[in-house]
């Protein structure tokens, strides 16, 4: 596995005005962090960026001062409104420990169960699993072209993978597919039809209401 080198350089400053002015020159602010050591702020360059996110790498080398440090991806902030990247945490890592981390799943194939007029239902769109650095999947893939109406897809029966130990709960739902539940519909005479009037019918010898009115004003 061929691991991506990243340059990066240390930066002093901090503060909502100090990475505007990073950002507006074309620069991400970055932190790196873990393995008892001390953190250290970094800035790097958009577009290196965007080379290692096109490239779906999740680990990689950070240089900064003569150095070069194994580090994960650990978290990516967003711009809400333009999808630019705002920050990025790195995780300090050791290439010969195990890591725990959250893999991407992906589901190809078209199930029986959505041929018969069912509906397909992407539960969890990833997992937590336990690997080698140099073993992280770009992602899960799962067929799901034998998934028939009323059948699931759990954590259990994903693909054994070299070196990939799942660590989400085996019984947890992956994709299911279910039947299309047909919702009532109430016409609309029925909405609009005044609800009927039952009057209880006077015994014979007794007057009605109005009845009782009427002999009174005579």
């Amino acid at each position: 596995m061929k691991i991506l080198e990243l340059k990066t350089e240390k930066r002093t400053t901090k503060g909502r005005k100090a990475v505007k002015k990073l950002r507006d020159v074309g620069q991400i602010p970055a932190i790196l962090y873990g393995h008892k050591q001390d953190n250290v702020m970094l800035c790097l360059r958009e577009d290196d960026f965007t080379r290692i996110m096109n490239a779906r790498a999740r680990m990689l080398y950070l240089t900064f001062n003569n150095k070069k440090e194994s580090a994960l991806i650990k978290e990516v902030q967003y711009d809400n409104l333009t999808d630019r990247v705002l920050h990025v945490d790195f995780s300090r890592i050791d290439l010969n420990e195990r890591i725990k981390l959250r893999v991407p799943v992906e589901l190809h194939g078209e199930s029986i169960g959505v041929k018969e007029g069912g509906v397909l239902t992407h539960v969890m769109k990833d997992v937590e699993v336990e690997c080698l650095p140099t073993a992280i999947p770009e992602k899960i893939k799962v067929n799901i072209s034998e998934l028939g109406m009323g059948k699931s897809i759990h954590v259990k029966e994903l693909p054994v993978l070299d070196g990939i130990q799942y660590i989400s709960d085996a019984e947890a739902v992956i994709a299911s597919i279910h039947q299309v539940v047909e919702e009532k519909v109430v016409a609309e005479e029925e909405i609009l039809a005044e609800p009927e009037v039952i009057t209880k019918k006077p015994k014979e010898g007794e007057e009605g209401e109005e009845g009782a009115k009427s002999a009174e004003k005579t």
